[in-house]
């Protein structure tokens, strides 16, 4: 009988302990600050996030702390140290083959990436900056997974010079375009019917969205690269599946496609957004 007792009270003390182990990282999941999620875009690299990063750094008290970088064959790799307290943390995402217009592959990598931080550091909420094709990687992500609620959720998104209706060297100079009164484009390239078709998928209620693009006034109505209406057609997609859009076009020379990344007015709009007061 002794023995018997003796056994219940262990079994006991297992349990206890096993749920203070499981409210104890639960805390400390908590504890860890939402991470901002630097994405580049077709042809880009390491660097080229890089300017966007530094005016966080240096303008909004933010750190940078993990870089994940994904293998061709999509292996998420995770360097760097991520301190506890860090404030504002900031993780740079570099895909190897920078050179594919899958959109269902770099969506598969940048979810490869989530899972990665949700496992290693108890990621729960994410932040992501995109520029030029990321946007397609974070559009498809939330397409494919945005109602799976055991993954990280998203938080805040500003796309700059996303191409969401119409690819670079695909359909530029092939398809004139414009928005229609009622937001629609006259002009539906074949992903966007597709992620047209797969709206109710979306939900992004909790979210909060800056849609930045560039007009270089040449009579293009593009930012060089990307058609304005490819960009616009943003809003029509999440309309009534975010909780708040808003967006804002630059002007001139420094509105040209890659120089949006390095455009300081960008970085300042972007960390405004990021990181101001609800």
């Amino acid at each position: 009988m002794r023995k018997y007792i003796l056994i219940v009270i262990a079994t006991m003390l297992l349990v206890v302990s096993a749920a203070q182990t499981q409210t104890t990282a639960a805390t400390a999941a908590k504890m860890r600050a939402i991470p901002t999620l630097y994405l580049h875009g077709h042809h880009g690299g390491p660097r080229s996030m890089d300017a966007l990063m530094v005016s966080a750094e240096s303008s909004d008290r933010a750190h940078a702390v993990i870089t994940a970088v994904v293998s061709r064959r999509g292996k998420v790799h995770l360097r760097g140290k991520w301190p506890r307290g860090t404030r504002r943390p900031l993780v740079k995402i570099v895909f190897k083959n920078n050179r594919t217009l899958r959109y269902h592959r770099i969506s598969t990598w940048l979810h490869s990436v989530l899972v990665a931080l949700q496992e290693r550091y108890g990621v729960t909420h994410f932040n992501v900056v995109a520029h030029s094709l990321g946007n397609a990687a974070v559009l498809f992500y939330e397409l494919r997974y945005g109602r799976d609620r055991t993954l990280p959720q998203l938080n805040k998104y500003a796309a700059i010079a996303g191409n969401f209706n119409g690819i670079p060297g695909r359909h530029r100079g092939q398809h004139r375009n414009h928005i229609m009164p009622g937001g629609r484009p006259a002009w539906i390239a074949p992903q966007f019917r597709h992620a047209l078709r797969r709206q109710d998928n979306l939900d992004l209620h909790n979210a909060e969205v800056l849609n930045i693009y560039g007009n270089i006034e040449d009579g293009s109505h593009s930012d060089g690269k990307v058609l304005n209406a490819s960009s616009r057609a943003l809003k029509y997609l999440l309309k009534g599946h975010v909780r708040s859009y808003h967006s804002h076009e630059f002007l001139g020379w420094r509105a040209q496609h890659s120089m949006l990344r390095l455009n300081p007015e960008v970085a300042t709009a972007v960390d405004d957004f990021i990181w101001q007061e609800k």
